[in-house]
């Protein structure tokens, strides 16, 4: 056999590189099926999980591209029943309790590893304590310590249980890196029926909770954690302890549901602040005497200097001024020892930069202009509180006028205030044909007005303009008075005439405060009436669900700032002695 070399042409080169080409599409890779995290078959390459950032809303991706796969859905069994029920399944969904034979996720934190995120929503809880409790801030660690059953040396209260529900048992498990299984012995957490927690039980001494953000109620009062809360008004989901978050996801590329559709399947947030309203109430004001020298000296925003910041950061801000403007009321005399003011027209602006919304007029210096000067100056003022975006109400141009309540509708929540003057003088009170704060009388038509508004889906909140004492406990008459109106329906009565700190109750599902004390007024000498409260109240769906007590006392003769850590502490003490003396 003879050998030889062939030759190389350049049309045998054209022909080698479309072989070569065809060679590698037939062998190019096909659609394998890749195993996630959890075992779980898919059909495709997963697209990468999405980043959303979270809303007041689900977040959802929905596509447009259909797929012909049935789809079928995980719910992550730690997830809670009444969570659960906010789902409603499209036609065509099935759901699954075996993990492995689902293409929809439903889970308690992040999605399973190579799925693609559909959306993520929020399950905000809170720490609780009964209200009547001075502690207001816990460290996450110490939290978790108490859950399994381990008290700090150096914790300030005994702590016997840690109440929660039974279905919001796994899923605060979870956040705790706990598991059902592994639970200490000697824990202090305890699932309770969701029926311990209804608003008309009392809350147990020695025992804590942890509760859904929906379902607070003011007994309870809610405790930060590592100084943040759901209450904040800053609220952020991710950053906020005892928040958790819930994933859909999927494995599939391509789905037929519609964003409606998504948004069925995964519930809003349970704390979403579209529904929440925040109010601040605050006790008396009367800008005169020193309290109005200092302003002529120090400028008319000085005395607002420590508060500022957190009066305005409320959606509504209460304001009891007892004393009208009067344009020519006489430049302040701080050696006048006197009971009669009035208030220079610029002293507005120290209410408009706290951002007041809401002024109650039940005070008894409203028409002292008009005894000093002859001038009504009534109608004035309310001119200038009007100019000023400020509503006002248990005052006016009459009687009629002072009776009617302010209704004021926020994020949903309907809120009526109303309020009267029981104290007097004579001259306070307003008439068929002059101006003056509303006379409580025989506190039957308030308590009438209360219930009508209650059964038109209100919730009425109470400002007595009442008698006055210098003690920290509830007079008897107070007492009788007040409860009369909280069982008409007020959900909060408060007594506005006090220049001292009083006790606080709940009655019949009303959180009643018979004196909050001063806030811009000064007694020189009488040392009890620099400390006082400023309420702020949370409403959410219609529910008043918590009030915070921020405590205040009086520097400089007119700047109220918050107590330090150890004078708070004195003073609730005190407070809540004189709180639990209703009791018996």
């Amino acid at each position: 056999m003879n050998s030889h070399s062939s030759e190389f042409k350049p049309f045998h080169l054209v022909i080698f590189i479309v072989l070569i080409s065809m060679l590698l599409g037939a062998c190019q890779l096909q659609p394998t099926q890749v195993s996630s995290s959890d075992n779980s078959q898919q059909t495709s390459t997963p697209l990468p999980a999405t980043s959303i950032p979270p809303t007041a809303t689900p977040t959802l991706v929905p596509s447009s591209t259909p797929t012909s796969v049935p789809l079928t859905l995980w719910l992550d069994p730690i997830l809670p029943a009444d969570f659960l029920e906010k789902i409603n399944l499209p036609e065509g969904i099935i759901t699954t309790s075996t993990k492995t034979e689902a293409n929809l996720f439903l889970t308690a934190g992040e999605p399973p590893r190579n799925n693609t995120l559909l959306g993520e929503t929020w399950q905000s809880y809170a720490l609780v304590a009964p209200f009547f409790t001075v502690q207001d801030d816990l460290t996450l660690a110490d939290l978790r310590s108490l859950a399994r059953g381990y008290q700090p040396e150096d914790f300030p209260l005994a702590i016997d249980t840690l109440l929660l529900r039974d279905q919001d048992n796994p899923i605060v498990l979870h956040m705790f890196n706990m598991s059902a299984s592994a639970m200490p012995s000697k824990s202090k957490m305890e699932p309770v029926n969701d029926e311990f927690f209804r608003p008309e039980m009392e809350t147990p001494e020695g025992a804590w909770a942890i509760l859904p953000f929906e379902l607070l109620s003011p007994q309870w009062k809610v405790i930060s954690i590592d100084g943040k809360s759901p209450l904040d008004d800053n609220f952020s989901p991710e950053s906020t302890p005892l928040t958790q978050r819930i994933t859909l996801s999927t494995q599939l590329a391509d789905l037929t549901l519609t964003e409606d559709q998504l948004m069925a399947l995964l519930p809003a947030p349970n704390r979403d602040g579209a529904y929440l309203t925040s109010l601040i109430m605050t006790g008396v004001t009367a800008m005169a005497r020193d309290t109005a020298y200092v302003m002529s000296t120090e400028g008319v925003l000085f005395p607002g200097t420590e508060i500022r910041d957190f009066m305005r950061a409320a959606d509504l801000t209460h304001i009891s001024n007892e004393v009208s403007f009067y344009e020519d009321c006489p430049s302040p005399n701080p050696d006048y020892t006197g009971y009669v003011f009035c208030s220079d027209p610029a002293y507005i602006d120290l209410l408009a930069d706290l951002g007041a919304d809401i002024i109650e007029l039940t005070g008894n210096h409203n028409n002292d202009v008009r005894a000093l000067y002859q001038v009504d100056s009534v109608p004035f003022t309310l001119d200038l509180y009007r100019k000023n975006g400020m509503q006002w109400y248990a005052g006016g141009v009459n009687i009629a006028d002072a009776k009617k309540p302010l209704l004021i509708e926020n994020n949903g929540n309907k809120l009526a205030f109303i309020g009267c003057n029981s104290y007097g003088p004579l001259m306070a009170w307003a008439t068929e044909d002059s101006s003056g704060a509303a006379p409580c009388e025989d506190f039957g038509w308030i308590s009438d007005e209360v219930t009508r508004l209650r059964s038109q889906g209100y919730l009425p909140i109470v400002t007595f303009q009442y008698q006055e004492d210098y003690l920290m406990t509830a007079q008897s008459s107070a007492i009788r008075d007040f409860r009369k109106v909280a069982d008409a329906g007020a959900v909060i009565v408060n007594g506005s005439q006090s220049h001292v700190g009083k006790a606080m109750e709940f009655w019949n599902h009303s959180f009643i405060h018979y004196g909050l004390g001063n806030l811009f007024f000064d007694q020189p000498g009488f040392y009890i009436t620099y400390d006082g409260f400023i309420q702020k109240h949370f409403f959410y769906q219609g529910r008043h669900i918590s009030t915070q007590l921020l405590t205040i006392t009086l520097e400089e003769t007119a700047k109220p700032r918050l107590m330090t850590q150890e004078e708070r502490q004195k003073f609730l003490d005190d407070i809540f002695e004189a709180s639990r003396l209703l009791k018996e």
